[in-house]
């Protein structure tokens, strides 16, 4: 065993969740039946603004032209008034007298406002041509249903001919190329883990810690009542889908700090109901196990704070092994030291 610089980590249990603002469920903009030409199946990539299918909307008998008139209206003067407060806004941002979320929602709530203006219109519109086709539905006005972001179709509840009405969700989107990792950091250790150098997440099952390539991380600096930990989420480049939305495991975040001491590679260390071991070899073919307290985890090596000293000689390989031979009745301990 020699001793070595670990890096070292706080290890808490974390989520894959969809990235800020990278999910979306696309809803019927009016009631009326849904056709395509073919429904998209679950698993398919997406681009924003590519079409998903067409709703064919169904007048009711209390649309009349002065109601309709009068929502045109009101989404003329409810688009203006947006307008109005994102100059304000801009300018305010312009002076830094306000954050810059300020300018943002105010250029969100014009696009809602410009949404809402063109649905109103096109319902006006709709009941028009209606009346001269005699129709049930508007001919050749039936709403367009586009993808709002890039990503992967998660959810299909739309089926091809059904009648919707206005709200209801026809399909879900989820961004995959890039995703949050969502810790919950104790609070006695936020302060701790300002400054990381590195973080990896551990999923069950898989042998090994996956290197993450963080660019961002914020949180609301809130302390969740129910779990007496603070979320912090962390923005992750995961360009070839490794990392699935809604997989839980533990987050490794590791500190600026470094210690020294004893460490072994991690096929090394063993388990019994939770306590890791290792065994030690204490001449010739004999072996003793040895109770170990670990320091840290720093990819395949493991710091060992307690347990073992500097000189041991430690069973890395074929440790699993020696146990087999410890356990068997009337047999010693015996294995290779490598």
């Amino acid at each position: 065993m020699r001793e070595a610089e670990w890096r070292t980590s706080i290890k808490v249990p974390a989520v894959i969740e969809p990235l800020s603002g990278g999910e979306a469920v696309v809803a019927a903009p009016a009631s009326g039946r849904f056709t395509a030409d073919s429904l998209v199946a679950i698993g398919t990539t997406v681009r924003s603004g590519q079409p998903l299918g067409r709703l064919e909307p169904r007048l009711s008998g209390t649309d009349d032209h002065a109601t309709l008139a009068s929502d045109a209206a009101q989404a003329h003067v409810a688009l203006d008034s947006a307008r109005a407060e994102q100059t304000r806004a801009e300018r305010l941002l312009a002076d830094r007298a306000v954050p810059a979320r300020r300018a943002e929602d105010a250029r969100r709530a014009v696009a809602t406002a410009e949404a809402r203006l063109r649905a109103a219109d096109a319902r006006l519109e709709q009941r028009d041509e209606t009346l001269r086709s005699g129709g049930g539905a508007a001919s050749g006005n039936a709403f367009t249903i586009r993808a709002p972001i890039t990503g992967r179709v998660a959810d299909v509840f739309a089926t091809l001919g059904a009648s919707y009405g206005e709200g209801a969700p026809l399909f879900k989107i989820v961004r995959t190329d890039r995703v949050e990792l969502r810790a919950q950091i104790p609070a006695p250790d936020v302060e701790a883990t300002r400054d990381l150098t590195d973080v990896a997440f551990e999923i069950p099952g898989r042998p090994g810690a996956v290197p993450l390539r963080t660019e961002h991380r914020h949180d609301a600096g809130v302390i969740d009542p129910k779990t007496g930990a603070l979320p912090v989420q962390f923005e992750i480049q995961n360009p070839r889908g490794q990392l699935l939305v809604g997989q839980s495991g533990t987050a490794l975040l590791y500190k600026r700090d470094r210690l020294r001491g004893p460490t072994v590679p991690k096929t090394a260390v063993l388990l019994e109901a939770g306590r890791p071991y290792v065994f030690v070899q204490i001449g010739g073919e004999r072996f003793a196990r040895r109770y170990v307290e670990i320091a840290t985890r720093d990819g395949d090596r493991i710091g060992l704070k307690s347990g073992v000293g500097l000189g041991d000689r430690v069973v890395t390989r074929g440790a699993y092994e020696v146990q087999l031979a410890s356990a068997a009745k009337g047999l010693p301990a015996e294995g290779h030291v490598h």
